[in-house]
């Protein structure tokens, strides 16, 4: 009895002792403490619209428990909004937080439109005050107004690059109507939203300023994701075809000409980047086009699909493929056409991570000249007809594909490879750069230069 009495005794202590040690609070002003991040950076967010969430930890080192006296954020009309550990409030006072443990801030911004084009910066502090001390943690993020298109476009209409267009849902261009986008216009789509395009479509950037068509998700995390929004798709009823100078990336479909009959309106597609799609970068039927100086890139389908009649030329471009997201099985590109023009590809590289690169159904109206092509013993036989001064298996010694840099490394073997014939028409690169400054062009879409 005396024994259980006395480890009865001793237990109660222990307890007591225990419960006194966690009461102990450091009081040390030179005690700090420990944060996930010294600054939460958003990135840049459309006004009008929730944010994502951000989460901020902070960690209590120290053996004793602490009391943060102050909790808050310095801005009192701070866009701002912050959860923690389940309150919601921007000030709060006494927060213990016990030894070793830590303290979660989820972290929200409430993004308010002012009818601005250019994007500002909202920032704000959130303090913490512990034994008559101030510690700080940064909130930034930039805030852009943006056009929100969520109707059919019934008018005449030109997009200008003053502030980004939010395509929130499927937006077709009604027949007869125009859509002319100028310049420096970035147009973010939401998931599943699209262009389709009835009426007439016209895109004019530029060199210094391309065109941008891409998802409105914009955080790092995000960069390169393929399937984040639809695509653009063209109908009979279109007429006019101009694409020139832009980035396309990050969909379902690049661009798709899914014509059910023979369209005489050319297609022109010039200095365009098409890449990360889960499907195919251009896809066209029945269509007339025209393409230079294009880069498309990481498709899960053929980054080019050509069918039934019609004709399309194609020339100085580089086409890639080293999709990993699924298993691949098509071809860079594929031609099922019809059409007594055919296909003419001149000056390109077709390269990527399958045996063969290239797929015709039939030869009989298919030209390849002056281009790099990645294709088997067997192709190369049963296609024989349609190549001309082309270059097999050879490594384009891209710089650095992984970061989608297809600029030529000097030990490319498609330098000086092409023609020099077609020079006059397409005298510059994808970059800007001249074709007319050595001895021939480089095959692909940009021509290598030892000044970067």
């Amino acid at each position: 009895m005396q024994f259980y009495r006395l480890l009865f005794f001793i237990v109660i202590s222990f307890l007591i002792i225990s419960c006194d040690q966690d009461e102990n609070f450091t009081t040390d002003p030179n005690f700090r403490l420990t944060f996930s991040a010294d600054t939460l950076a958003f990135d840049t967010l459309f006004t009008g619209f929730g944010s994502t969430t951000k989460q901020l930890k902070v960690k209590n080192t120290s053996s004793n428990a602490i009391n943060i006296s102050h909790l808050y954020l310095q801005n009192l009309e701070s866009p701002y909004r912050l959860n923690v550990n389940g309150i919601q409030s921007n000030n709060l006072m006494d927060i213990k937080l016990d030894a070793k443990d830590s303290l979660f801030i989820f972290v929200e911004v409430g993004l308010e439109a002012k009818d601005e084009n250019a994007p500002r910066l909202l920032k704000d502090q959130l303090k913490f005050e512990l034994n008559g001390q101030v510690q700080e943690v940064i909130f930034e993020t930039f805030a852009q107004d943006v056009y929100i298109v969520d109707g059919n476009i019934t008018k005449n209409t030109i997009w200008t690059g003053d502030r980004p267009y939010f395509v929130t849902k499927p937006v077709w261009i009604d027949e007869g109507v125009d859509l002319i986008v100028y310049e420096g216009t970035m147009v973010y789509f939401k998931k599943n939203a699209a262009l389709h395009v009835k009426g007439n479509f016209e895109v004019k950037g530029s060199f210094q300023k391309p065109v941008y068509f891409g998802s409105s998700r914009l955080e790092e995390l995000y960069k390169n994701v393929p399937g984040q929004w639809d695509g653009i798709y063209f109908y009979d009823e279109s007429t006019t075809h101009l694409l020139s100078h832009f980035i396309l990336e990050n969909g379902i479909n690049g661009l798709s000409f899914p014509k059910t009959i023979l369209d005489n309106n050319p297609i022109l597609i010039e200095y365009g980047i098409i890449r990360n799609f889960t499907g195919n970068g251009l896809l066209a039927s029945n269509s007339i086009i025209a393409a230079h100086d294009m880069l498309v890139s990481n498709c899960g389908e053929e980054c080019v699909r050509l069918k039934e009649y019609g004709s399309c030329l194609i020339s100085h471009s580089t086409f890639y493929n080293s999709w990993f997201f699924s298993v691949r099985s098509k071809a860079v590109i594929s031609y099922n056409g019809l059409g007594e023009e055919g296909l003419t590809i001149r000056n390109s590289i077709l390269y990527g991570n399958r045996s063969d690169e290239l797929e015709f159904d039939q030869t009989a109206n298919v030209l390849v000249q002056n281009s790099l092509l990645k294709l088997s013993n067997s192709a190369q036989t049963d296609y024989a007809s349609t190549f001309t001064e082309c270059l097999f298996n050879k490594d384009p010694d891209f710089l650095n594909s992984e970061e989608l840099d297809f600029s030529l490394s000097e030990q490319s073997s498609a330098i000086n490879k092409g023609s020099i014939e077609f020079i006059s028409t397409y005298l510059f690169d994808l970059a800007g750069n001249r074709r007319d400054n050595d001895v021939a062009p480089d095959m692909g879409c940009y021509e290598f230069s030892e000044i970067k």
